[in-house]
């Protein structure tokens, strides 16, 4: 099969991991794919990845879209080309992929929706409105943004598939030991060591978390955050402000995770909304015991008192009391990490994302 992939960018967050995991999986079954990037923002190394898998990557840039030249050249690529299906993922891509795809006959389209897009505009959600309908298939990461789209979004439930992420839990097997993180992050040799994976911005609610870890009373506990994003500078200022500046590390973005997370004492995600996020996939198979708000994915995830801890969003006084809880309790804090790890193995397999993702492509599941 002939795969077409339409993204807005190829940075190094959730959605861009997810379609490299795709791709390579598919290639491994002896499908032909291409990645059409949007924007002319992307991580080399997510580039040489996908080109090494092997997949060809085109990279179609802001200037040439806003010319117009961009979606001329994108057209007669669709159209030279003859690809079996289109996959579009992000805003940009869903409305141009979907328009273009459908304009040139593409014979299959699957847009994949990857969290509830609450921060939609108006304009944004009329756009995707008026291209839903070109999408033979719409495929959910988790059910819980499933009913907002299609309120909202024009999805219609008869071209509904759910396909929540997977992970291969053996890279996670085998972290490094935590003296040796330390030493390689430049952090405090004592306290707990907590830490949070995402892109800086507010849907990750980092702001949330800084207040939470104000309000907590030990003060013997670092927290590492890693990732980069529009918001930076604010957390950071944020940090300042809180007096927590000797304790909470920026570190930026990093290839390395899978040998980390199973170093933290303790994974904290605050999102204030997901879709099903693959940083808490990665810390549940590190076995790192995990605090998480109660929202979409997380939810299906975690059962609270179970995988680890839920609590609810935007609110730092319930997050800093859970987070307390966890630390106090190192046997039962190992004992829900234990559990998410063998709950990820047998339910969020790697294998079995890409198994559906193939079928929902070659139309076995319409």
């Amino acid at each position: 099969m002939k795969i077409a992939y339409f993204i807005d960018n190829l940075r190094g967050d959730g959605t861009q991991r997810a379609l490299t995991q795709l791709v390579q999986g598919l290639a491994r079954r002896g499908h032909s794919q291409k990645v059409l990037c949007l924007n002319d923002s992307y991580d080399e190394v997510i580039v040489d990845k996908l080109r090494n898998t092997p997949a060809e990557v085109q990279v179609v840039g802001k200037r040439a879209l806003k010319s117009g030249y961009g979606f001329i050249w994108t057209r007669s690529w669709l159209k030279r080309e003859k690809f079996d299906a289109v996959v579009t993922m992000l805003f940009a891509a869903d409305v141009i992929g979907r328009l273009l795809a459908k304009w040139t006959g593409v014979p299959r389209i699957i847009s994949s929706v990857r969290a509830r897009n609450v921060h939609y505009s108006w304009l944004q959600l009329r756009l995707v409105r008026g291209t839903m309908n070109a999408a033979d298939a719409v495929i959910f990461n988790s059910p819980h943004s499933r009913t907002f789209a299609i309120d909202n979004e024009g999805v219609r439930p008869d071209r509904v598939f759910v396909i929540p992420n997977g992970v291969e839990v053996a890279k996670y097997a085998e972290p490094v030991r935590q003296r040796f993180l330390r030493d390689k992050l430049g952090l405090p040799s004592g306290g707990c060591l907590l830490g949070s994976v995402g892109r800086l911005t507010r849907q990750k609610g980092i702001d949330i978390l800084l207040h939470a870890l104000s309000l907590i009373n030990n003060p013997e506990f670092n927290l590492v955050i890693f990732g980069t994003g529009e918001d930076e500078a604010a957390l950071r200022s944020l940090t300042t402000k809180l007096g927590l500046e000797p304790r909470v590390h920026f570190v930026g973005y990093r290839r390395d995770l899978s040998t980390l997370l199973g170093a933290l004492d303790l994974y904290v995600h605050p999102a204030r909304f997901e879709g099903m996020p693959n940083a808490v996939l990665e810390a549940m198979a590190a076995a790192c015991p995990i605090v998480a708000t109660a929202v979409d994915g997380n939810l299906e995830l975690i059962e609270d008192g179970k995988h680890g801890w839920l609590v609810p969003p935007e609110d730092s006084r319930a997050l800093a009391t859970v987070i307390g809880a966890a630390l106090s309790d190192v046997n039962e804090a190992r004992r829900r990490g234990t559990a998410a790890q063998h709950r990820v193995a047998q339910h969020f397999s790697l294998d079995g994302m890409i198994t559906a993702w193939e079928k929902v492509l070659l139309g076995k599941e319409m």
